[in-house]
């Protein structure tokens, strides 16, 4: 990104460094944060006609849409958003930082990626992608300049400003995006939203890293979206005859005019990169790890575990996933761990009627883990679950510090539940007085 000395000096309490971009919808900058002294982007929107009530209201919630949408996402390949606000007649947007440069770089500037290392970064999005459809958004603006790639190698999605949220009322009724990037249903008079339709954008970014050129080229907005809608562009097998058979056919499935002709999730691209490519492997594992250290750094669980702790406990634990209704441990087991919901809620049984749930973040197993005894009850998945498992041989990996921390944790739900059962049980004796 061409960078340049910015006259905005401060915004809140962040202090400007210079100007870094420019988004669909303003002015991005390097920025410091004082109080916890990081370094981050700020995006600023384009000043409107403050006079223009209707318009200045429509801008502002245009471009606060992205913190709906990316501020609850917590991925590695996903672009972290710390804060939002407004200052004066400015509205901004704090992001996380990214020392690298816009996919954009390696198709028209003097940068170029191997073929390895394209496969190694559309894996990754794929990654990201999955995570972000998971949340029930899907992009809809997925192009070279909205992917940051940084020097360490990493992906990062980031421009959600105008990504759909799934919340069942219907598609929106006009073309938005970069029509280069867009899938033919989105162009097309139903506008379909789908997550095949980022996956052909996604297609479409691997087949420009690949080639160095866009799918299509056209004097006119009409004449391009002619051709995504009724032509097939250039075989990358003509424009890359060096390239393994595995990658043609995966750009092309996700290229493919029939939605239902590509991939039926992000997840079953990444297995197929996976597949083509066995080095990704080692690249799905770190992002693996990435993704559950995440997960485990905004469960409350952990809300005191320090950074160092976090990968301690990614490092010495298995993960299991469950489908709704499976048994996770039945009532008289004898227990050999404890476990952490990462994902997910669970009923809790005894002689087979329910005694309560447990949620996110939640904790069960570890008093009959620290007695060695049979488990009181017995847990089910109420939807699909993902759990953090740990052993008494993987608790021995940690550090006396963060084995010191979970049995505080434990002490402390253990007190817990025991004030919750005195309070019920105290109530129980009113209503008997009664």
């Amino acid at each position: 990104m061409t960078k340049k000395t910015s006259k905005l000096r401060k915004i809140s309490k962040y202090e400007i460094k210079q100007t870094i971009g420019k988004g669909s919808m303003g002015l991005v900058y390097e920025a410091y944060d004082p109080f916890v002294q990081r370094t981050v982007a700020i995006k600023v929107a384009h000043l409107v006609d403050q006079n223009n009530a209707l318009l200045a209201q429509q801008s502002r919630e245009g471009f606060f849409s992205e913190v709906y949408s990316a501020g609850r996402m917590h991925h590695p390949s996903v672009i972290s958003v710390y804060d939002a606000g407004q200052q004066d007649d400015l509205n901004y947007i704090v992001m996380e930082f990214v020392d690298g440069c816009t996919l954009q770089e390696y198709i028209t500037g003097k940068r170029v990626l191997a073929t390895s290392q394209v496969i190694d970064v559309i894996y990754q999005c794929a990654k990201g992608l999955d995570y972000v459809h998971r949340q029930g958004i899907i992009h809809r603006d997925l192009k070279p300049g909205n992917i940051m790639l940084s020097n360490e190698g990493d992906v990062k999605i980031m421009d959600f400003s105008i990504a759909h949220v799934d919340q069942g009322d219907g598609t929106p009724g006009k073309v938005q995006g970069s029509p280069m990037y867009l899938p033919p249903e989105q162009l097309s008079e139903e506008k379909r939203l789908v997550e095949q339709s980022d996956i052909y954008s996604l297609g479409a970014v691997m087949y420009s890293l690949l080639t160095r050129r866009p799918l299509f080229k056209a004097k006119s907005l009409k004449s391009l979206i002619y051709q995504i809608t009724n032509i097939e562009p250039d075989s990358i097998s003509s424009l890359r005859p060096d390239l393994p058979q595995q990658v043609v056919d995966i750009v092309e499935k996700c290229l493919s005019k029939i939605i239902y002709h590509r991939y039926d999730n992000a997840r079953h691209l990444a297995n197929e990169l996976s597949t083509a490519y066995g080095r990704l492997r080692g690249v799905g594992e770190r992002i693996d790890m990435k993704e559950k250290w995440a997960t485990l750094r905004f469960l409350k669980f952990f809300k005191d575990f320090s950074d160092d702790q976090i990968t301690e406990v990614v490092d010495a634990s298995e993960w299991l996933d469950y489908k709704k209704g499976d048994t996770i441990v039945s009532e008289g087991e004898i227990e050999t761990a404890f476990y952490i919901i990462a994902k997910g809620g669970v009923e809790v049984s005894k002689d087979d009627i329910s005694i309560g749930r447990m949620y996110q973040g939640d904790c069960f197993g570890e008093t009959a883990f620290i007695k060695n005894e049979q488990r009181l009850a017995s847990i089910t998945a109420r939807t699909d679950v993902t759990l953090m498992v740990v052993s008494n041989s993987l608790l021995e990996k940690v550090s006396i510090e963060t084995q010191l921390r979970y049995y505080r944790i434990f002490l402390e739900t253990l007190v817990t539940r025991l004030s919750k059962a005195t309070d019920q049980l105290i109530e129980q004796d009113k209503g008997k007085v009664k």
